[in-house]
């Protein structure tokens, strides 16, 4: 059956496409992202691919979801304050379904997006942003690219949520009351009850995170980051932090209302 490459990222290896199936490179983590598939299937969460295996070249099977992957050709998909509060609500599904996840400890994860200081309040996607976000066929949202699960923060997985889909990023954000009025849908669809008050300081230490390793791995020469950072994203990420920084105090009204 013929082999179907698939755009894969800034850090991913090639993804193929096979059928009604995707291929992907298996690691360390594959055994623990399996096992949050499979448990998120039996939970009834539609929002994720099922993992169908490994084949015979030591790749890992997944499910292929069909639909728009919303970056970067579909974004006005996201634009509405509806269809934001359609993907928070996914979100929160998800986080309530992942928090019966048996068996934490006994699984190795990716520590590529990892919470690096904790403390383990659920199993993170840690990459819940546009580049991830397909719009189904059949109207509903899923999130693929699972291999970066990890423990962690519930405001750490929602930090980068909220960055990427608000936006808060300085080249899309918008007036200070419209992101105001963006944060407050999110949280209302999420749940204001289980969203955390300070996830826009976690959405700077998150960035600023992501601009530290690829400086530091970078710099190491090792890939992907030293092209990382050849091609300027640790510069990108240390922008976005100060500007979350600089606009949280006009946007914090939103997060206690």
């Amino acid at each position: 059956m013929r082999e179907e490459r698939l755009a894969g990222g800034n850090t991913h290896a090639e993804i193929v496409k096979i059928g009604d199936t995707v291929r992907r490179p298996t690691g360390p983590w594959t055994p623990g992202v399996h096992a949050l598939l499979a448990h998120l299937e039996r939970c009834g969460y539609a929002g994720a691919p099922r993992a169908l295996g490994v084949d015979a070249r030591g790749r890992e099977v997944l499910t292929y979801v069909a639909g728009d992957v919303v970056w970067p050709d579909h974004v006005g998909l996201v634009e509405s304050d509806a269809a934001l509060a359609e993907v928070a609500a996914a979100i929160r599904a998800f986080h309530d379904a992942v928090a019966s996840f048996p068996g934490l400890g006994d699984y190795a994860w990716s520590e590529r997006g990892a919470d690096p200081r904790g403390p383990t309040e659920i199993l993170c996607h840690n990459d819940l942003a546009p580049w991830n976000l397909v719009h189904r066929r059949d109207g509903g949202w899923a999130f693929i690219d699972w291999d970066l699960a990890a423990p962690g923060r519930r405001s750490w997985d929602l930090a980068w949520a909220l960055l990427s889909l608000a936006p808060l990023m300085p080249d899309r954000v918008g007036t200070d009351a419209r992101t105001r009025e963006r944060i407050a849908t999110f949280r209302a669809a999420y749940g204001a009850d289980a969203f955390p008050s300070d996830v826009l300081a976690v959405a700077v230490e998150r960035c600023q995170v992501e601009a530290d390793l690829i400086d530091r791995l970078g710099a190491l020469g090792e890939e992907p980051y030293a092209r990382l950072l050849d091609e300027g994203h640790a510069v990108v990420w240390h922008d976005v932090a100060g500007h979350i920084a600089a606009g949280a105090p006009a946007w914090e009204a939103a997060l206690s209302s």
